[in-house]
């Protein structure tokens, strides 16, 4: 069943799973904290402006920053977003998105950035996430100022945005961004609301396919199928990313499938995925209801997750 993979896609099958376990590693209280350093990171945003970031540090910026490094993909999505994308000096070998992100200087890859290349690009802000610790001691000890964001929930990623405005002097871009954000999310939901529990499409989420992988409900992806109207099968699996059976598939015989690798070159087929042994009379093979959507937009946390659980939606409910 296995079939080659391109180098792109290995990369990004890698940087998902990063990504998995810098989400896993996330406290049940995450969501709390973010809410008071919104609050409290709304007092100014002239300069110099104090911002504590998602690890609870205190961090003072004096100036608007005018040399930018980022070392997660998200992050250097938002400053693109922000118009800040001539302040972008470097950022890492997973940073391609937007085109032009790929002709930053690169620091090193997502989880091993070079901090000897990040201090000779003279940056005055550095986006970092809970992965970089080590980094970030390193860039404080010769003072440079870094930022450590970390969403796992929508919302967070929407006050992530914000808050990253504000460290840029581009609050108001930022605010103008996420309202839209916010309002092509309550549209989605507003509509799936309106369909009964009972007549909502119940979902599989494939992640990864060997082993087999899906989401538990305490997940940014379990949160986009609820939002969109959805079910998801493996809300009740106690892990974020379980491994489940093909017999749990086929016991709980969801009406739709989605898989975030199909984007691929060389990726699996929803053709093979139907023929799969024994899958043949699950409800998603019998209807053809298989869909991809691409990984980063339902995985990675940035604005494009909101055009992700559009996608979604439309997989759910192809009529509407």
């Amino acid at each position: 069943m296995l079939i080659a993979k391109s180098n792109n896609h290995k990369r990004g099958i890698l940087l998902s799973l990063i990504i998995i376990l810098l989400l896993s590693l996330t406290g049940c209280t995450k969501g709390s904290e973010q809410a008071a350093n919104i609050k409290n990171n709304q007092a100014s945003n002239s300069f110099p402006l104090t911002i504590t970031d998602d690890m609870g540090r205190k961090v003072t910026i004096q100036t608007k920053p005018e040399r930018i490094v980022s070392l997660v993909p998200s992050s250097t999505e938002i400053l693109f977003a922000l118009g800040l994308g001539d302040k972008v000096v470097g950022n890492t070998t997973y940073c391609d998105y937007p085109e032009e992100a790929k002709s930053c200087t690169k620091v090193g890859g997502f989880n091993d950035p070079n901090l000897e290349i990040i201090v000779t690009l003279k940056p005055d802000l550095v986006l970092a996430t809970n992965l970089h610790e080590k980094v970030v001691q390193g860039l404080e000890d010769v003072g440079i100022n870094v930022l450590v964001i970390y969403p796992n929930k929508l919302e967070e990623v929407f006050n992530s945005i914000e808050l990253i405005g504000r460290a840029t002097g581009t609050e108001d871009k930022a605010v103008n961004i996420t309202t839209n954000l916010r309002d092509r999310v309550k549209a989605i939901s507003q509509k799936a609301a309106q369909v009964p529990k009972e007549e909502r499409p119940t979902v599989y989420y494939e992640m990864w396919y060997e082993p087999l992988m899906s989401v538990g409900k305490d997940t940014m992806i379990a949160e986009l199928i609820t939002l969109a109207g959805g079910i998801n099968i493996t809300d009740d699996c106690l892990e974020k990313y379980p491994q489940i059976s093909e017999e749990l598939i086929i016991e709980k015989d969801p009406q739709v499938m989605i898989n975030s690798y199909g984007h691929a070159d060389e990726a699996i087929t929803a053709e093979e995925i139907a023929a799969r042994k024994g899958w043949e009379g699950v409800s998603f093979v019998k209807n053809k209801r298989i869909y991809s959507i691409e990984s980063d937009l339902l995985e990675l946390p940035s604005p494009r997750l909101v055009e992700g659980l559009e996608k979604l939606a439309r997989c759910l409910y192809p009529e509407q």
